[in-house]
């Protein structure tokens, strides 16, 4: 296979016609009927060119594995998709997506009965019986295939509007850029439902206007496009991820996950919130409000939902990339974010801007850096002794996360990329601009000087 192939616990994905293809569809497929041997199956996807021709390659090897039902949901939103799995007790499925990457690649994530991501052991077991020198063996094809996109959307619109509750939020206006993905019908129906005034621009199925991540670059033009009083909101093209833009400021994604947070937990009480440990403490002082605690554990969305489901956490997420994960959903869910938001606007009888202006303050600093990959153990430990006098929080072992914190308020995180070989990550997130990028300059050095 091409280097541009990424296999890991958050799905499989390269160049479509290169590294992602047909074939390799069909070997994963039949894979995985073979290791978790599925009665009944759902699949659906985003709105890529190559999704239908990878999708029928896939059908065609749960076809030949005999698998009794597949469920057809067709085009819908990742999270939407782990929710029918789970109100059709299908025992498993999978996402066709390559999510916020540009539209030459796609690839797919596999699911469980319950609707989440295969677990890190599952994955890799999967990933090895692909590679092996096994023979395809068509059964005798019986496969019922039904059409369900249609339901499987009500269904999810029905379980927001529960969550979103009684709250008056006719008359709000939106802003809304989906580019072209998967979240278009999802929409414009649940807006309806709402009677929020969402305008929707670039709403043509397949049709990418921007950059497919939605991130400060792709959409800080929305901010010419905003009225008074109103908010834009951008989604990548499976709609896990979204990025809340006002006229004066694209919102942070550890404020996204504040906000979400904020207006779930009303009305609650000891809930326990779990997120990753590069998530800021802004997140820790809004949910205090609410009597929360927050649990913080290793970055990967799987490693927010498996504590989450110890705990019985009604959300969680990661502020790093202003993911909010709601359950009985088992992954990032950009719509459910964005009615939340509302609901607290409806509940607050405030604007965005208003609310905000209510939050502590936090800055957030990143940076991406690179060294040889036999050297990154040395610069962790080094960084490590460097800071000994600080309290220190370690996830994930040896390749794991490494959070100093330098007061109650402000800290300094080292992480090794797990995607890609060689990385080095470096976020300073507090409640002190200066000290914050200070504090970033003195991690990019010491990292220049151990390397």
């Amino acid at each position: 296979m091409k280097n541009d192939l990424v296999e890991s616990f958050s799905g499989i994905r390269g160049i479509y016609g290169e590294s992602m293809n047909e074939s390799l569809a069909y070997q994963y497929a039949y894979s995985y009927c073979q290791l978790f041997k599925p009665h009944s199956l759902i699949i659906a996807g985003d709105t890529r060119k190559s999704t239908p021709i990878l999708k029928k390659a896939m059908i065609r090897a749960f076809q030949d594995c005999g698998i009794e039902k597949i469920i057809d949901a067709g085009i819908i939103p990742v999270q939407v998709c782990e929710y029918g799995v789970q109100k059709f007790k299908a025992d498993g499925g999978v996402y066709i997506s390559a999510s916020h990457n540009e539209p030459e690649y796609n690839g797919f994530k596999f699911l469980k009965k319950d609707g989440a991501l295969l677990y890190q052991d599952q994955i890799n077991s999967l990933i090895k019986e692909v590679y092996k020198n096994q023979e395809y063996v068509t059964k005798d094809n019986k496969t019922k295939i039904i059409d369900k996109e249609k339901e499987i959307i009500d269904n999810y619109i029905d379980f927001v509007l529960e969550r979103v509750g009684k709250t008056k939020t006719k008359g709000l206006r939106i802003l809304i850029d989906p580019n072209g993905g998967s979240g278009i019908a999802v929409l414009k129906r649940l807006f309806a439902k709402l009677g929020v005034q969402a305008e929707i621009i670039n709403n043509q199925m397949g049709e990418f206007k921007r950059l497919i991540e939605p991130n400060d670059q792709s959409l800080k033009y929305l901010q010419k496009e905003l009225k008074d009083e109103s908010f834009a909101c951008g989604f990548d093209c499976d709609a896990d991820r979204v990025v809340i833009v006002l006229k004066d400021q694209i919102v942070s994604g550890q404020y996204v996950l504040a906000l979400a947070c904020d207006s779930l937990l009303e009305g609650t009480k000891d809930q326990i919130v779990v997120t990753n440990d590069c998530t800021s403490y802004l997140v820790r002082d809004i949910i205090k409000n609410h009597g929360a605690t927050m649990k913080e554990v290793e970055v990967g969305e799987m490693n927010v939902v498996s504590e989450m489901e110890k705990q019985g956490s009604i959300i969680g997420g990661e502020g790093s990339c202003g993911g909010v994960i709601i359950p009985p959903i088992k992954c990032r869910d950009g719509i459910m974010t964005v009615c939340l938001i509302l609901k607290m606007m409806a509940d607050k009888k405030k604007s965005l801007d208003g609310i905000l202006d209510d939050y502590p303050k936090y800055f957030s600093e990143r940076a991406k850096l690179t060294c040889s990959s036999d050297k990154v153990f040395g610069i962790k430990d080094k960084i490590e002794k460097y800071f000994d006098k600080f309290e220190m929080k370690k996830t994930g072992g040896s390749t794991g996360g490494l959070k100093i914190l330098i007061d109650k308020s402000l800290y300094i995180w080292f992480r090794q990329s797990k995607t890609e070989a060689g990385t080095f990550r470096i976020i300073v997130d507090g409640d002190n601009q200066k000290k914050v990028k200070e504090l970033l300059n003195q991690g990019v050095k010491l990292f220049n000087k151990f390397k």
